[in-house]
Formats: structure tokens, C-alpha cells, sequence
């Protein structure tokens, strides 16, 4: 049932409606007043039945569903995020049979034991700590089975993955012989909102269990009001995975509530799906009924979970994104003929500029036997690269200027900002509330590189100024990176470095306007220091079996969702801003605030 403030507002929206249909037919509402009672009774009493519910007994757990009818709804939000934009018409013309509750450790546990299953977070490194001030990063001792705090048998799974969602969906089908999966992001949202059309199905305090209620972990399912189709939990303690890829927009998502399995990344492996609900260790704005959250598959917190769908049929489904052929990116066309020398490409008075790269061969990785605290050899074995083809890179790193008019023009959302914080390291790791590109901790000119990026913002960002230039501007390869940075030098640096670079001992721990220092031989600026500049590779802890062709290593090399930083920055010691260092960096995850990017195109 909906709160007292939701029934009164729709009450006088209907009476309004009905007055208006009356005066167009000239029919006073005074001359039906026996009409008009029933009519209202009959509202009433539709609001007030509960909607068909029915349970399953599987390995000794209970399992409740609520169905709900087809419908229309409309979906997204034009007072939320960017990523909540085009509000658009969905109708699901099917019955929807969902859990009343999320997956409780109970019925997680029945799935376990039955099956041996281990989770992503028991074969793997952890999970994640939800932020707080006291834990930062992962631990190799959180699963479902340890979460960071005390779980009784009816608080909700956490900790869990999308394909640890889908494996237990698999399961379940199998033992009852029905179809059972994650809900898309379509279905979810009808479910939660339950007729309602503001930011909550209700009062938020009263059917939530975010960080102002929560007193630092999960609850019990159910404990909190259901909204009024009688689903508990849609809003707070666990988030829910959906099946849909994300994307930072609804253009062109489907209308009929199937999932959105589109994805327009250079690599598949490193797409992401769809978190819906909020949860217990996040802000209440994140249990709004159309927020999203873009999480890897193989993301796990102490506050993910899930809920399951009953559907007829097995429904169509891709592989899962580790199953996906490793593969390299497509290597540009060489180009014969002469090409100028430099490029610039204006957008609404804005000027991006560029210098031609000449084919050519290098040895890539270090010249020195190097190994870290960890015994890892990231930049071994040198190796030899050929570059058959030429291609323009831009000559400084995206600044703050060129970002804004892309955020202005799409109300693109950062990751950082979806979040609410960043990751700092300036007196010790710690994550910083509210920090991103826009407030970076510092005042920033609009000729500094903007900082707080992602690799999926800077994704997103080269899709938006392909679609503006026509050309096809995206990250360059790692490859791409350190031969333009070399600018064919072979040590340690392209120059002397304190003339080149913005870095720990001469950046009073700030950015500073780009092309400020010296380029390098080949007219770059900024290649080593100021930012940590994203490519399009994935992380691999090593250089063996890397494409020596000058194209992306995209096959996961790490969990999937691990990419690569280079250049060093204005934080970064010396010794991290080398031609060849490599920073293993999460894609989203903890963003960095000397995280940025630079541009590449073909010279076609």
C-alpha cells in the first residue's frame, strides 16, 4: 500500500481527471453521486488486494514469489543522472513472477551445499569492503560466508556476483524443472515502483535499509514495509543484479522489458551489468526506483546480492563475458600516401589537437631486470613491436575545458560522481567523500587535464567525439602509448625529466596547465607525469604473449576488470613516470584522482 502522501496525491490526480472527462461530456459529477461512490470503492478496494503470490520448497529452502501483471510504465528519470535519460515508455506484456525478498543466506546456503559451489569471492581475491572511513580496498577473507559482519539465516546474500547469481538461477532451475533468472533492468524497475511515479514506491526511511538506517550492515528481509505491490527490499540493504549490459544512456534501449544486451566497448570481456536498489552501506538517493550502477560481473561487495524471476520459457541468454573469445583490437589500415603532419578537430569552438605518428619499431617494456615488493615483473620481457601503420595522438591529455563540454552536452555522469567518492593517496589510501572531476581537491584552470576519470569515462568520452568529428577517436593501445612516448629514445625517460614532467617532487601535489613543460622529440606533451593516462589494454601482470603488432591486448588478464595506466603523475614518484612503467588500475571501481587520458585517431 502506498504511503499516506502517495494515495492523497493520486487521489486528487484522479478526481481531477474524472472532473475534467465529465465537463468535456457535459455531465455533472453532482447528477452520479451512486456512480461516483462505487467507481471509488472499487479504486479502493483494487489498491488494497494483494497481488497472486506462491511459494517453492527447494533443498530445505522456501522460496516466495509475487505475480505481477503486465503493464506500462515509464522508465528512467529527467531530475536523476544522465544515465537515467530518455525517460522512455516500457509495457511487458507477460506476467512477472518475482521474489517477494531478496536471496536470503538461507536459501544461498541450500544452493552451496548442494551443488559444492565455491563463489567468485572464495576462488578468487576477496571482496570488497563497501566504503567507509576505517576500510579501504578488498580482503581476501570476505565471501557470502563472511561479509564483514554478523549474518543471520534471513539476511539477504552478500558479497555475491553476476555469475554467482547465475549459477544459483541455473540450479534452481534444474531442480524444479521451471525457469528461473535475474530480472532485466526493465522488469526490476516496473517491480519496484509498483505504480508509483516519483523517486520512491513510498516513504524512503520506512521501506529502505541505507546508510542513515542501516547502523552498518544488512538486516533481516522483510523487516521494513513492502511496497505496494508487496515486494520487500527493492529499495536498500542489498543491491540486485540485472541481466542488462549498462549503458551510460537509454537511447535505443529496448520498449518491451527484455534486457539491453548491447555494448559498444572495445572489448566484451570488460562490460558491465546493472545494480538496481541501493543498499544498506549507500546513500538513500541510490534506493531511488530509477538509479543505476555499473558494476563488472565479477564485482563483489559486501553489498551485492540478488533476486530471482520465475519465467515459462528458458530465455535467450549470451555467454557469460569470460566465455567470449579472447581477442585482439582491429589494427588500423596502414595508409599510403602523404598525410599532414598535424590535426585538429574543433567541436562547438573547442580545438583538439593532434601530431602524425610514424610507423616504425621499438623494443617495448624495460631495459632492466625489475621486480616490485610483490615479486611481480610487470614491465618483462622486453620485447620487439613493429608499428606498420601511422596515426595521429593528441598532443596534450583531455582537459578540464574539453571534458566539460561533454559532460554539458550528453549530462554524462563519472563514475566517480555515481559513487560519491574517490580514491586519494596523499596521506595514505584513503577514500575521499564527494571527489571527482568537478571537485578534485584543488581549484583547476580549464587548460589542466581533467582528473577522476575512468577507463569507462574516457570510453564514453571517445564515442561521444567520434559521433561529433566522424572520425574514430578512441584510447591508444599500450603499444601506441609508450612508442609515442619513447619518441625513439631508449632509456628511462624521453628527456630530461624535470623540464618534461609534473610529478611528486616539483607539482606542490596538484595538476598544472597542460603543455606547460617541454614535448617530447615527437611534439607531445605531458607523457610523463601530470596524469596517469588510461589505454585501451587490459591488465596482465606480465608482457608474455602481448601483441607485438601494435594492437590492444584485450583478453582479461585479470578478474576481467583490471586495465592500465601509464605516464606516471603529478602524485607519482619519479621512478613511476619511466616510458615504460605500467599502473595496474581497476576500469571503475576506486577511482584515482590523478587518473586522465589522451586521445588517438587513424591517419586515414
Amino acid at each position: 500500500m502506498a504511503n499516506r502522501n502517495e494515495q492523497s496525491k493520486y487521489r486528487l490526480t484522479r478526481n481531477d481527471g474524472m472532473h475534467t472527462a465529465d465537463t468535456c461530456t457535459g455531465t455533472s459529477l453532482s447528477r452520479r453521486p451512486a456512480l461516483l461512490i462505487v467507481a471509488l470503492l472499487l479504486f479502493c478496494d483494487a489498491l488494497a488486494t494483494p497481488l497472486p503470490q506462491s511459494k517453492i520448497q527447494v533443498g530445505g529452502a522456501e522460496f516466495e514469489l509475487v505475480t505481477i501483471p503486465p503493464g506500462s510504465f515509464m522508465m528512467g528519470s529527467n531530475s536523476g543522472p544522465g544515465d537515467e535519460r530518455p525517460v522512455h515508455k516500457v509495457t511487458i506484456n507477460h506476467n512477472l513472477e518475482i521474489g517477494k525478498t531478496e536471496v536470503t543466506v538461507a536459501q544461498f546456503q541450500a544452493f552451496v551445499e548442494a551443488t559444492g559451489y565455491k563463489t567468485e569471492a572464495e576462488t578468487g581475491r576477496g571482496a570488497w569492503h563497501c566504503p567507509c572511513p576505517d576500510k579501504l580496498g578488498s580482503s581476501p577473507d570476505l565471501s557470502w560466508k563472511n561479509p564483514g559482519f554478523d549474518q543471520g539465516a534471513n539476511h539477504p546474500a552478500a558479497c555475491v556476483t553476476y555469475r554467482d547469481a547465475n549459477a544459483f538461477c541455473r540450479w534452481l532451475s534444474q531442480q524444479t524443472g521451471q525457469h528461473f533468472r535475474l530480472p532485466t533492468e526493465a522488469e526490476w524497475e516496473y517491480a519496484c515502483r509498483a505504480g508509483t511515479t516519483g523517486d520512491y514506491a513510498g516513504d524512503v526511511r520506512q521501506m529502505a535499509w541505507f546508510d542513515m538506517t542501516s547502523q552498518g550492515q544488512t538486516k533481516p528481509v522483510a523487516q521494513k514495509n513492502p511496497n505496494p505491490w508487496g515486494l520487500y527490499d527493492m529499495q536498500g540493504n542489498v543491491w540486485e543484479w540485472c541481466q542488462d549490459i549498462y549503458r551510460w544512456h537509454y537511447a535505443n534501449a529496448p520498449s518491451d522489458g527484455s534486457a539491453n544486451t548491447n555494448t559498444d566497448l572495445p572489448t566484451e570481456a570488460a562490460s558491465r551489468r546493472v545494480l538496481r536498489g541501493g543498499a544498506w552501506c549507500r546513500p538513500g538517493t541510490s534506493c531511488r526506483s530509477s538509479f543505476r550502477y555499473p558494476a563488472h560481473p565479477a564485482f563483489r561487495e559486501c553489498g551485492s546480492g540478488f533476486r530471482i524471476v520465475r519465467c515459462k520459457k528458458a530465455p535467450v541468454t549470451k555467454a557469460d563475458v569470460t566465455a567470449v573469445p579472447a581477442k585482439k583490437s582491429r589494427k588500423p589500415a596502414g595508409h599510403n600516401g602523404k598525410q599532414p603532419s598535424a590535426l585538429t578537430l574543433a567541436v562547438d569552438g573547442i580545438e583538439f589537437d593532434f601530431v602524425r605518428i610514424e610507423a616504425g619499431t621499438f623494443t617495448m617494456g624495460s631495459p632492466n631486470v625489475y621486480v616490485d615488493v610483490a615479486n611481480m615483473t610487470y614491465e618483462l620481457p622486453a620485447h620487439k613491436v613493429t608499428i606498420d601503420y601511422s596515426y595521429y595522438m593528441q598532443t596534450t591529455e583531455v582537459t578540464l575545458e574539453q571534458f566539460d563540454l561533454f559532460a554539458e552536452a550528453t549530462g554524462y555522469v563519472t563514475d566517480a560522481e555515481k559513487k560519491g567518492w574517490a580514491l586519494h593517496g596523499d596521506k595514505g589510501w584513503r577514500h575521499e567523500i564527494l571527489s571527482d572531476w568537478r571537485f578534485c581537491g584543488f581549484t583547476q584552470t580549464e587548460a589542466e587535464p581533467v582528473t577522476h576519470i575512468s577507463w569507462y569515462d574516457a570510453i564514453a568520452f571517445c564515442r561521444w567525439l567520434s559521433e561529433k568529428t566522424g572520425r574514430d577517436i578512441r584510447l591508444p593501445t599500450e603499444a601506441e602509448w609508450e612508442y609515442a612516448c619513447r619518441a625513439a629514445t631508449t632509456g628511462d625517460y624521453a628527456g630530461t625529466l624535470d623540464k618534461m614532467a609534473w610529478c611528486r617532487w616539483n607539482s606542490v601535489d596538484r595538476t598544472h596547465p597542460v603543455a606547460r613543460k617541454k614535448p617530447n622529440a615527437w611534439g607531445l606533451y605531458d607523457m610523463h607525469g601530470n596524469v596517469w593516462e588510461w589505454v585501451q589494454d587490459l591488465w596482465h601482470d606480465d608482457c608474455n604473449g602481448a601483441p607485438t603488432d601494435g594492437s590492444a591486448w584485450l583478453e582479461a588478464g585479470h578478474g576481467g576488470y583490471v586495465g592500465v595506466t601509464r605516464g606516471g603523475s603529478f602524485a607519482a614518484p619519479p621512478w613511476l613516470c619511466r616510458s615504460y612503467s605500467r599502473m595496474w588500475t581497476l576500469l571503475d571501481y576506486m577511482v584515482n584522482r590523478n587518473n586522465g587520458f589522451r586521445l588517438t585517431t587513424s591517419a586515414d
